[in-house]
């Protein structure tokens, strides 16, 4: 019997949305991280405009988190107590990344911009996988 020696991928080809733990018998598992979500869903807008210098600075703070924008201020169909106004999906590898972008000095500086005549419902969501 011939035994193959154990390959491991370079650094460059980890996926970072799964991580690796080892089992009691020291074996290397790969357990998939749960993605993470910014759901923001806007009931009042007085002024589109007033929303510019907010999104330039929030852009670039998804941007540098790693975020991905999935859905902004498309088509809506809301039920129930649904809101059609803007909505904003982002997606990011994991929840702590969402979290972590939340928290940074560069999305702080866009909060700080984000206009008075706008509110926003804004949740960090945890994915199913």
């Amino acid at each position: 019997m011939t035994i193959q020696p154990t390959q491991y991928p370079s650094a460059g080809s980890i996926d970072p949305s799964v991580n690796s733990k080892s089992d009691v018998s020291g074996r290397t598992q790969e357990v998939s991280m749960a993605k993470g979500y910014w759901v923001s869903v806007y009931p009042v807008i007085s002024d589109p405009e007033s929303l510019t210098a907010y999104n330039k600075l929030a852009r670039r703070a998804v941007q540098a988190g790693g975020g991905r924008v999935l859905s902004r201020g498309g088509r809506v169909v809301a039920h129930e107590a649904g809101i059609t106004q803007r909505v904003v999906l982002i997606e990011f590898d994991s929840f702590e990344q969402a979290v972590a972008a939340y928290e940074s000095e560069a999305y702080q500086k866009a909060l700080v911009a984000f206009p008075d005549g706008v509110e926003r419902d804004f949740r960090i969501v945890e994915g199913i996988d």
